[in-house]
């Protein structure tokens, strides 16, 4: 899988070019030549690249300032709140397996991904939680923005590597 491979070659110290197998190098390059946002997020997300989350969450809020016709530092609250979204996505209760025992997890129903609510929503953003429902569409809107960055990365990540990632 992508991430898995992401998370090994950014801190390769093996970077020789093989025309006859796919190496680090290459997925180094493809992920340079992908959706500067999604790659940051990627970055950030599975190589634990610090750097890449503070670029990551520039792109975004610059994209939502433009996107939402609003002022920078409300995108970049917005931003936060997605990006941490998007990082921490892990039921806290089942660890991901949706599973505790042999049962169905009751807090994430079984999916593994951890659930927001508008209160935390609004407590990352830094936003009062009784006037999150004020935020949310926009909120939802950059959420869109992001998670099609990280599948437009996908993809062409995909595309340059012919499936073989």
């Amino acid at each position: 899988m992508i991430q898995e491979h992401i998370a090994s070659d950014v801190h390769s110290a093996n970077l020789a070019w093989d025309e006859n197998y796919q190496k680090a190098i290459d997925r180094i390059t493809a992920l340079g030549m992908s959706d500067a946002l999604g790659a940051e997020l990627l970055r950030f997300k599975y190589a634990n690249d610090r750097h890449a989350g503070t670029r990551a969450l520039h792109l975004l809020a610059h994209k939502a300032k433009f996107a939402l016709k609003v002022e920078l530092s409300y995108a970049r609250s917005l931003a936060k709140a997605a990006v941490t979204e998007y990082l921490i996505d892990t039921c806290e209760k089942c660890n991901g397996t949706g599973v505790i025992g042999r049962d169905k997890c009751s807090k994430c129903h079984g999916s593994g991904m951890k659930r927001y609510s508008d209160g935390e929503r609004a407590s990352t953003a830094g936003f009062p939680s009784e006037s999150w429902h004020a935020h949310a569409k926009k909120f939802d809107r950059v959420m869109t923005c992001m998670m099609g960055s990280v599948a437009e990365t996908g993809g062409k990540l995909r595309a340059l590597l012919r499936d073989n990632i």
